[in-house]
């Protein structure tokens, strides 16, 4: 049986409170289980991107619940986000946020510099395996400029994995990418997804969303629409056809 991960109760954010104020979420109630794909998509201002910060504990609930395998970390204090967040989730944005003129490396070693339990040398041959496992052994050592943006985006998510995460959150993780190459990134997420690794996403490419197993569609800070892809279609087949 799946297990569940992610438990919503009644979740709503609202900014600005007041005359002004904008009610981002509305009384969200969502379950996420174990081993899903998850795509979050709707019209800019949906509220897409503000449930997927307070899913990935960037951001706080102004009221409800949030349980993470049980623990509620709906209103826990920064500190205790920050631990939660290392320990549980890996990140994948759009933009791919790596330090520049830093070597591919350096940067999936980043999250592991907050976990005393690893030494230098277990640090660095993590974030070699990892580099490995998104197929960038061969680009180890090269500078974020020295990429392309395909090559970022896989540095991106090897950085994600390198703590062992619960869940990968990526927030439009192929919107700055080519088809082709966007493909390829969806391919790779299919690949850890059948390992086991439960992947929330955000996207407006509908394309994209066919390759994810269960889709939420979010209007004025509601879920309107939630059903599970009865035809997920493979981003590796998808690649072969048109040419890889």
């Amino acid at each position: 049986m799946p297990e569940l991960i992610i438990d919503l109760t009644n979740i709503t954010k609202i900014f600005n409170p007041g005359e002004n104020e904008v009610r981002a979420l509305e009384s969200i109630n969502l379950k996420i289980f174990s081993n899903e794909f998850v795509s979050l998509i709707g019209a800019s201002g949906s509220g897409k991107s503000t449930l997927l910060n307070i899913l990935g504990c960037l951001d706080q609930p102004t009221a409800g619940s949030y349980l993470l395998k049980g623990e509620d970390v709906s209103f826990m204090s920064k500190s205790e986000i920050s631990k939660i967040r290392n320990r549980n989730f890996g990140f994948v944005f759009q933009a791919y946020n790596l330090l520049p003129k830093t070597s591919a490396i350096e940067n999936v070693e980043l999250p592991l510099l907050y976990n005393p339990s690893f030494s230098i040398k277990e640090r660095r041959d993590k974030a070699k395996a990892v580099l490995k496992r998104v197929g960038l052994e061969n680009r180890i050592y090269h500078k974020t400029n020295e990429l392309s943006g395909g090559q970022q985006q896989r540095v991106a998510i090897a950085r994600a994995l390198v703590n062992d995460p619960l869940v990968i959150f990526a927030d439009e993780p192929t919107g700055n990418l080519d088809s082709k190459t966007g493909y390829q990134i969806m391919e790779l997420f299919q690949e850890l997804n059948q390992k086991g690794i439960l992947i929330v996403m955000v996207t407006h490419e509908l394309d994209i969303v066919t390759f994810t197993k269960r889709k939420i569609v979010l209007h004025d800070g509601v879920i309107i629409e939630d059903v599970l892809n009865e035809n997920v279609m493979s981003a590796h087949q998808k690649l072969i056809e048109i040419g890889r």
